[in-house]
């Protein structure tokens, strides 16, 4: 009896404990980081050791999504209802994969180097490759890719280097008819703008900032810019003339490496992790709406 008692008080203790813990996690008032969160994740999707290292992914059909992982020339057909891989595209040999768009009947995949992977009529036993090394290279290191189905072109932009300036971060187009890439940027991420210097830095200190592009999307119904950053996990709203908004703060708990995003039609947004130091997921996200 004595041992029974014991028992119970050290799991009325646990218990105890663990309703402090989350209770001082869930109340503002105790965890004022919450109050600054200005996201709200609406479901989550653990994926499976396959995609441990996600790299970007593509909404294409209900409850479908398409992925890479930066090892594999492969892509992954995910069943967000069925929590299960259905299908996998073997596109190309291991590289460094991490771009994912599709426009029309096509997929493409962006290697870091610059190389732009055409699959055509990815769905279909029969599906074709192609390749084109667009002008860029390692040192500008390419991980984002989008498609623009409206104009036919697929954007772009670097994560480290850009190749025309220090100061931005071009936004580019490979136009999917010559499948040719315009040398200047079609829109531009303006680092030395002021939604990217925090109010308590010093005035004196270098205005050009640091930002480093894992991925982008646009929004359906709005057409504004979604700019992902994995580095130091945050996301930028610009408006479709390329207008910064609004910058994200994205908490690392919940984002430990964003590394992927993607909208459905009516504007659902998908942000997948990286497994970095635990298991790989795609996140449903809901953003403020203030702009």
């Amino acid at each position: 009896m004595k041992e029974n008692r014991i028992a119970f008080f050290i799991i009325v203790g646990v218990l105890a404990f663990v309703g402090i813990l989350w209770y001082a996690f869930e109340n503002p008032a105790l965890n004022p980081r919450l109050e600054e969160e200005t996201y709200t994740i609406i479901r989550k999707w653990d994926m499976p050791i396959a995609l441990n290292e996600i790299s970007a992914i593509r909404w294409i059909a209900e409850d479908k999504i398409a992925c890479v992982q930066d090892e594999d020339g492969i892509i992954f057909i995910y069943n967000l209802n069925t929590n299960l891989v259905e299908k996998k595209i073997n596109f190309g040999k291991s590289g460094d994969y991490e771009g994912l768009t599709t426009a029309f009947n096509n997929a493409y995949v962006m290697e870091s180097s610059g190389r732009l992977y055409e699959v055509e009529n990815y769905l279909s036993p029969n599906f074709e490759t192609k390749n084109f090394q667009l002008p860029f290279s390692g040192k500008n290191n390419m991980e984002s890719l989008v498609a623009d189905t409206l104009k036919n072109r697929l954007l772009f932009t670097v994560k480290d280097k850009d190749p025309n300036s220090s100061n931005y971060k071009g936004i580019y187009a490979f136009n999917l008819d010559t499948k040719t890439t315009q040398s200047l940027p079609i829109l531009k991420i303006p680092l030395d703008h002021s939604i990217f210097k925090s109010e308590d830095a010093d005035d004196d200190v270098e205005s050009t900032s640091n930002f480093y592009p894992s991925d982008m999307a646009i929004h359906p119904k709005t057409g504004s810019f979604y700019v992902l950053e994995g580095k130091n996990p945050q996301m930028l709203i610009m408006d479709s003339l390329g207008k910064p908004l609004r910058l994200h703060k994205l908490y690392k708990e919940s984002f430990p490496q964003p590394e992927g995003i993607t909208f459905a039609p009516e504007g659902t947004l998908y942000i997948s992790n990286e497994g970095k130091n635990g298991t790989a997921n795609i996140l449903e996200v809901e953003f403020e709406k203030n702009n």
